[in-house]
């Protein structure tokens, strides 16, 4: 609380998505506008083995229950900044995702926002595809945030990314947030993945 008895509100984590942003465009990254309906590029999980098997290396074999994964037809696994982080840290959830998308050659991808957060940009690039953020999913993103009321627009463009690829499934540790944006879409083909 303040000094003046009245709630101090800071906005630490508007303050640093701001900075990022602006790093990420002082770094030359921009938002490109081409054409996104582009050949989907042939299946390449040669990222995805060789981090599967460095964390397996680093944490151990995954238990048989955690393997068990059972859902409908994908085409491409999105990874957000949140479950990069989880699948760094040996999640064992997050490990047993990236392993099924590699049996079931799943594409796996992350957005180009993953570069905003460092600890994430690190990841990003080791374990799959990074996808660019094209203006007409960026338009998608924006429809998606003013028909809700949710001010999430980095889970916005992950949703309207993962619209452009369906039948596509988001894996995740923002669920609800992630899942209301998925719901928004009003169409099939876009799953949420929790850890």
């Amino acid at each position: 609380m303040a000094s003046n008895g009245r709630i101090q509100i800071t906005f630490e984590r508007e303050r640093k998505t701001l900075r990022s942003l602006l790093s990420f465009f002082n770094r030359g990254f921009r938002i490109e506008v081409a054409d996104d309906h582009a050949v989907v590029p042939q299946v390449d999980l040669s990222k995805a083995q060789t981090y599967l098997a460095s964390l397996t290396a680093k944490h151990g074999p995954l238990a048989l229950s955690d393997l068990a994964i059972e859902t409908d037809a994908v085409a491409t696994l999105l990874l957000d900044g949140p479950a990069l982080l989880a699948l760094a840290s040996g999640n064992a959830r997050a490990r047993a995702y990236l392993g099924w998308a590699v049996r079931s050659k799943t594409r796996v991808v992350v957005p180009a926002t993953a570069f905003l957060d460092p600890a994430v940009a690190a990841i990003a690039s080791a374990v799959a595809d990074v996808v660019p953020i094209y203006a007409s999913t960026a338009e998608v993103a924006a429809g998606l945030l003013a028909g809700s009321r949710l001010a999430l627009p980095f889970d916005a463009l992950v949703v309207a990314l993962a619209s452009k690829m369906r039948p596509a499934a988001i894996l995740t540790r923002d669920a609800a947030g992630i899942g209301a944006l998925a719901r928004a879409v009003d169409q099939k083909g876009v799953l949420v993945f929790s850890l």
